[in-house]
């Protein structure tokens, strides 16, 4: 028997427990690069989600700006025109001039 067997199997016997070692570490940092992946999908999701809503304020505050605006050329055409009625009415009292 070669008496450099039990020296070659322990060393064996070492580098598999080496890579038992070293495949353990790998799976744990494989699993927390998981467990961080899923949270920040999460995370993601959470930020789609308030887009989402943000998005949807953003229309509605579009859609009451819109009306507002229709609100305010509505008033101001009323407004013009009563305007040229003043002017009116001043033309018609400047005419009558002072009653003595």
């Amino acid at each position: 028997m070669d008496p450099d067997i039990p020296r070659r199997v322990a060393q064996v016997r070492h580098d598999i427990e080496d890579l038992y070692a070293l495949q353990t570490a790998a799976n744990d940092s494989l699993n927390t690069v998981n467990g961080q992946q899923r949270r920040l999908a999460s995370r993601v999701e959470e930020v789609q989600q308030t887009l989402d809503l943000h998005g949807g304020r953003l229309d509605r505050i579009e859609d009451n700006q819109r009306q507002q605006s229709g609100r305010l050329d509505r008033i101001e055409d009323h407004l013009a025109g009563l305007s040229g009625q003043l002017a009116e009415v001043l033309t018609v009292l400047r005419g009558l001039g002072p009653s003595d």
